[in-house]
């Protein structure tokens, strides 16, 4: 199967001496999961921006269905199609989980329309039957800083979604919830796959859920991938040893 998205060959620095990810290839696929483990500083944010082209390489090249992503019109459109979730979320407290799932709709309505919260009737439609998929219905016109942590993991997967995404890049999206809920989330992000074919790249350093989720895992230290392995075959003592 051809890839959605590939980093080939990627080096990047910061400072132009340090180089934070040395020679990195990637192929993400339709409908696979992806979990990319790593220490604190190994790169993985780093990787996940370039993949969504917030940063670009300092050295090798982005790949969209093959074609690289090297002028400014297939970057916008490939920006468009790939959700990135951040660490934090980014969802906005202060605002309803409705006005933050309609959000991920901005790159298809003008822009006056949007500061003055006029959106298509199947945008917000569209943001209604994601919401229910979500399981967020009854807590639709509330504000996000009253949800859980796993319920405003779910408003960021549905924000991502109103992207009409074919791929979603997660920063340490379960690494701070508590077991069951970690798992509610991947249970999520498998359906997806799944059903509608989305691939998601998921960074973290809870090693745990690996085996159980993951398609492929990956480690990644000081900047280069030390480990590659079909997730349903990697052991958590081959992860340890892998990030030591």
């Amino acid at each position: 199967m051809s890839s959605l998205l590939e980093a080939r060959e990627v080096w990047f620095t910061y400072d132009s001496r340090n180089y934070t990810l040395r020679d990195v290839s990637l192929q993400i696929e339709e409908g696979k999961i992806y979990m990319i483990f790593g220490r604190s500083g190994a790169g993985k944010t780093t990787l996940l921006k370039i993949l969504k082209g917030i940063l670009k390489p300092t050295r090798g090249m982005v790949f969209f269905r093959g074609q690289p992503i090297n002028s400014s019109e297939t970057a916008r459109r490939v920006y468009s199609i790939v959700g990135y979730i951040p660490q934090g979320f980014g969802i906005v407290s202060n605002v309803s989980v409705m006005d933050n799932v309609l959000v991920g709709a901005l790159s298809r309505v003008p822009i006056l329309h949007s500061l003055m919260g006029q959106f298509p009737r199947e945008e917000v439609e569209r943001a209604e039957e994601i919401i229910e998929m979500m399981g967020l219905s009854r807590f639709k016109y509330q504000k996000a800083s009253q949800l859980s942590g796993g319920q405003r993991q779910r408003v960021a997967i549905a924000r991502a979604l109103m992207q009409k995404p074919k791929v979603i890049l997660a920063d340490e999206f379960v690494s701070q919830l508590d077991l069951l809920t970690a798992i509610e989330v991947l249970d999520v992000f498998r359906r997806l796959a799944d059903e509608k074919g989305i691939a998601t790249a998921i960074t973290s350093h809870d090693i745990h859920l690996a085996s159980r989720y993951a398609d492929q895992v990956l480690v990644l230290k000081n900047g280069e991938f030390t480990l590659r392995k079909d997730g349903r075959s990697v052991s958590e003592s081959e992860l340890v040893m892998a990030l030591r």
